[in-house]
């Protein structure tokens, strides 16, 4: 090999070495910026924070999960959407009472949403789903609040992923799909957020013209000192409502229908059997004897809670639709809280007990409300 071919082999090393030190150097500051992008600007986008909360959602993770989720502001809203057609169906009502029922509605509206703020942040916590108690324990308002929740649907809807985001100058939307459990309606909810650091700005999103075409370019919304993107409305919670209700009112309908008969049959039978538990326990001295304690114990015991419980057994044979699952569970409560109050009464007048005849009239007036819950729905389509 002659001295100028080695030189230009050497040569040729050389730039070789230089291209892949090059290469190697241009690897890395690509890896450096894709860092530096993720954390400093992906990281403080709306897009990082849905997949962040849907994450935080499916594992547990509450306090990722409320990073990203403003439910003050979200409750208000959807209470509005929820409330709005509340005694629509109700044609037992006049004018006037519907529109005293509304404004009682509106009335407590901050009490409602604060409770239902307490409902979600415990089941984010334990993933139970509770009553918020205090002002809202059972039904103090004159409202159920577990109906309420039902009519919600918040308790069977399931997440199924993060469809889209939208950036819309300071604002963003973005889109859930979602299924509600007991009909399986799929439905995508549109929810706007907002950055509650008020430190975000925009690239793009603006429209350009080239070679007489124009085109919208895809804005970019981003932070490089902090950002703090939250929901803060579910913008087509009504219209989630309305495609999912009617179908749950049918459910209702039919069940309704279904044990119709049973109803008024054991109606007859407890009407029959009141009178005669009315007739057994006049008593010329005011007071029962110990033979009228005695036998009404008996009558209790032989043929006012077997009937209670018979007709819970054929009411439990009929298929409930899930779109009713929450009045047949009603029923079911009553039941139980009937036969308490029954048993209660028994050991009260048997035993001379003062205690438990306070326990038998105070879930009297549990089975009071049940009744009147389930006597009183709305009428349906």
């Amino acid at each position: 090999m002659d001295d100028y071919t080695w030189r230009m082999r050497l040569e040729a090393r050389r730039r070789r070495r230089r291209r892949e030190r090059l290469f190697v150097l241009f690897l890395f500051i690509l890896a450096l910026s894709g860092v530096f992008l993720y954390h400093s600007v992906y990281t403080k986008t709306p897009e990082y924070a849905m997949q962040e909360m849907i994450s935080a959602y499916k594992s547990g993770d509450a306090e990722t999960f409320r990073r990203h989720v403003d439910l003050n502001s979200i409750t208000l809203k959807a209470y509005d959407d929820l409330t709005s057609d509340l005694f629509k169906y109700d044609t037992n009502l006049s004018e006037r009472e519907r529109s005293l029922f509304e404004n009682f509605y509106v009335l407590i509206r901050r009490q409602m949403c604060q409770g239902a703020v307490k409902v979600i942040n415990t089941y984010i916590d334990t993933r139970q789903w509770t009553l918020p108690g205090e002002i809202l324990k059972g039904r103090q308002l004159g409202i159920d609040y577990d109906l309420l929740l039902d009519r919600s649907l918040i308790r069977q809807t399931s997440l199924i992923e993060l469809e889209s985001v939208e950036h819309l100058g300071e604002e963003a939307a973005a889109t859930f799909s979602v299924v509600e459990e007991y009909t399986q309606v799929p439905f995508v909810l549109k929810v706007t957020l907002k950055d509650l650091a008020n430190e975000s700005f925009n690239v793009g999103g603006s429209e350009v013209e080239f070679f007489g075409q124009k085109f919208n370019l895809p804005g970019f919304t981003f932070n490089l000192s902090g950002s703090d993107w939250k929901i803060v409305s579910v913008d087509n919670y009504r219209g989630y409502l309305d495609a999912v209700s009617p179908l749950l009112r049918k459910n209702l309908a039919d069940y309704i229908d279904a044990t119709e008969e049973i109803v008024y049959r054991y109606n007859q039978t407890f009407e029959s059997a009141q009178n005669t538990f009315i007739s057994m326990q006049k008593s010329s001295y005011g007071i029962m004897t110990t033979d009228q304690r005695a036998e009404v114990s008996a009558y209790i015991t032989d043929t006012l809670i077997p009937a209670l419980e018979s007709r819970q057994a054929e009411l439990d044979e009929v298929p409930i639709p899930q779109g009713a699952q929450y009045f047949a569970g009603l029923r079911q409560e009553s039941t139980r809280v009937t036969i308490l109050a029954w048993q209660s009464y028994i050991k009260g007048i048997t035993e001379n007990s003062a205690a438990d005849l306070d326990t038998a009239a105070s879930l009297h007036k549990q089975e009071l409300v049940l009744e009147a819950v389930t006597r009183n729905l709305p009428e349906l389509p």
